[in-house]
């Protein structure tokens, strides 16, 4: 109950800081399974805003949305609605579970007033690769992955990735050497038919600030 508590303080700190709204939805599935969805849009809305997913690194649990949802704020203070959805079963998202996300981004469109289109998909870490992993498993679904960072399993098949664009980042001192396997992640990639803007970020570490001029250029390209 504590932590239940201090989750909520939380979150309630954090849209009075920002001026944004928030909901905490239990979206239920064709299978009759339910699945939490941290939903947040800006407060003043002139349009109906574009859709990203964020998945949080780790087991993709609130305590790592928490942690990381640096990454959707700044898409949130660029008119995006942010979706973050929590693992119904504190395993995290990966290839296995990637095919409840067509279904929730059909729930989220039926019960908020959202952009028609395609959702952007956007990870930190290990939300980065789960990220990469969902849009590989149904690339038609998506708008465009963001990880920044992010890696992919270089003994996997992806399948054609059908000119999926890929927005990608790691730092040039990752302390778990990612960026030593960007040069094959990209060719990998692009031998699978995705498009993908790619390159290793100066003097940084694991997590690191990004480039958003260089990052809302891209993502104009898409929209």
């Amino acid at each position: 109950m504590k932590i239940l508590q201090n989750l909520s303080i939380f979150w309630a700190i954090l849209l009075a800081s920002t001026g944004l709204w928030a909901a905490e939805e239990f979206l239920v599935l064709a299978d009759g399974a339910e699945v939490k969805v941290l939903f947040f849009e800006p407060q003043e809305l002139l349009e109906a805003p574009p859709l990203a997913l964020l998945i949080a690194g780790g087991s993709s649990g609130e305590f790592m949305a928490r942690a990381q949802f640096w990454l959707g704020k700044e898409l949130l203070n660029r008119g995006w609605a942010i979706a973050v959805p929590i693992s119904p079963d504190g395993n995290g998202f990966s290839a296995d579970n990637s095919a409840l996300f067509p279904e929730l981004i059909t729930l989220l469109h039926a019960s908020h007033a959202l952009k028609a289109g395609k959702p952007l998909l956007l990870g930190i870490s290990s939300g980065g690769s789960a990220a990469l992993t969902i849009a590989a498993q149904n690339p038609a679904a998506y708008l465009g992955v963001v990880a920044t960072p992010g890696r992919i399993d270089l003994d996997s098949s992806l399948g054609s990735l059908n000119s999926l664009p890929i927005y990608l980042r790691i730092g040039e001192q990752d302390i778990f050497r990612w960026n030593r396997g960007i040069d094959a992640m990209v060719e990998v990639l692009q031998l699978s038919g995705a498009r993908v803007d790619a390159a290793i970020v100066p003097g940084a570490r694991h997590i690191f600030k990004l480039d958003w001029d260089n990052l809302e250029s891209w993502l104009t390209k898409l929209q």
